[in-house]
């Protein structure tokens, strides 16, 4: 029996006529005529067609193109990740169909992507952070840019052997267990430690190393009285190997190669009055570069312990510059492009989705299971035949002043 003719309908709804609706499905579009009703009991209106399939209100794109988009949009543009649905729907009904850029941002915009992990009671004793940021174009920002902060958390790193490796090739490594976290506010250090108190047993972890390029916030964070998980945990930093050099570099230029390497064998034998003296001397022969060269200088004596513990210890690997190019200029700085807050933040989480190897398809439909409502639960009743019991309940709820 369908809901026009059930009992309660007939008793509390009126049919108010049928109303036109078209929704884009990954096989086309469907056009269909669905009855609204107005409920005289709970003063509401709605369409029962709409209720029970869990078709979102005012919407074009059915629920299976928005996951099509949401998953697209986590790895490119908007104007591509609307091509690449289009021309999905396109060919299966041999049509020239184009969704527009400004629909599939309206589309992700409205994504209500929430902060979850998958709890866990791993035991280890040693623990890796890596940190860096990103800068992106904004907009409505007062000319700012955003300032994406991140960190990627790992167990440890595994060689990776290739099947055909050149002459002067390094040994790779990846990493065990990793999970990116990342904020354009004041959310990091909050998602860091949810994502370790929700992942390991932090009674067992003994150390916990943290990697970057010294900037003040990325020294500061480990600092947090947060990290101190048992009193047996020790926090260690450390300069990575790319800042370093990159330091190294900027100070010498590729014209003075001699140089370079010696101070770099003053850094690795812990020679710091030589690597002073050195730069210097350097500094002495090129006072037009005085600024570059004694920022440098200062960046690598400041932060020389720092160094000596990331050099002198064989299971410090960083790799948070690729890291950083990988997971967030591949998508935000790529091309040039701007961004509000809101529509940063949305693409945030979207893309720390696809790093953290989330199925964004599943996120979505995970949170659009049917909702129990009056007119569901009516047609639980219309299944199972009991008409009048669902009558006589409602009638007795009605009288007896109990909300429904």
């Amino acid at each position: 029996m369908s809901s026009f003719h059930s009992s309660y309908r007939k008793s509390f709804c009126e049919s108010k006529g049928f109303y036109k609706r078209t929704i884009l499905t990954l096989f086309g579009e469907i056009a269909f005529k669905r009855r609204y009703y107005l409920d005289k009991n709970f003063e509401d209106r709605f369409f029962f067609t709409d209720l029970f399939l869990n078709l979102p209100k005012r919407k074009y794109f059915d629920p299976f193109v928005c996951a099509e988009l949401y998953n697209e949009s986590a790895s490119t543009s908007y104007s591509k990740a609307s091509k690449i649905v289009s021309d999905k729907v396109g060919k299966r009904i041999n049509n020239n169909l184009l969704i527009g850029r400004a629909s599939t941002r309206n589309c992700v915009m409205k994504f209500n992507i929430g902060d979850s992990f998958e709890e866990q009671n791993k035991r280890i004793e040693r623990l890796y952070v890596m940190l860096d940021e990103k800068f992106v174009g904004s907009q409505f920002n007062d000319g700012k840019d955003h300032m994406i902060k991140a960190t990627v958390i790992f167990e440890d790193t595994e060689l990776v052997y290739k099947a055909k490796k050149k002459k002067n090739s390094m040994n790779r490594f990846k990493l065990v267990n990793s999970h990116a976290c990342a904020s354009i506010e004041n959310k990091l250090l909050n998602d860091t430690v949810d994502y370790i108190y929700n992942t390991y047993d932090t009674d067992y972890i003994k150390e916990i190393i943290f990697m970057g390029d010294c900037a003040t916030w990325i020294k500061n964070f480990p600092k947090s009285n947060w990290f101190k998980f048992n009193p047996d945990t020790n926090v260690k930093f450390a300069m990575d190997g790319f800042h370093f050099s990159q330091a190294l570099s900027n100070l010498t230029t590729t014209k003075y190669d001699d140089v370079y390497y010696a101070l770099y064998e003053y850094v690795l034998f812990n020679k710091k009055d030589d690597f002073t003296r050195l730069c210097n001397e350097f500094l002495d022969l090129n006072p037009e570069r005085s600024e570059v060269i004694e920022s440098k200088r200062d960046y690598i004596l400041n932060n020389w312990n720092e160094r000596q513990l990331y050099q002198n210890s064989p299971h410090m690997r960083c790799s948070m510059e690729s890291h950083i190019s990988h997971i967030f200029a591949d998508l935000f700085t790529s091309r040039p492009k701007a961004y509000s807050k809101k529509g940063i933040k949305q693409l945030l989480k979207l893309r720390l989705l696809k790093t953290n190897n989330k199925n964004i398809k599943e996120e979505y439909f995970s949170q659009f299971k049917p909702k129990k409502n009056k007119y569901i639960s009516e047609l639980e009743e219309i299944k199972t035949n009991n008409y009048n019991n669902y009558l006589n309940k409602l009638l007795r709820r009605k009288y007896s002043n109990t909300t429904i």
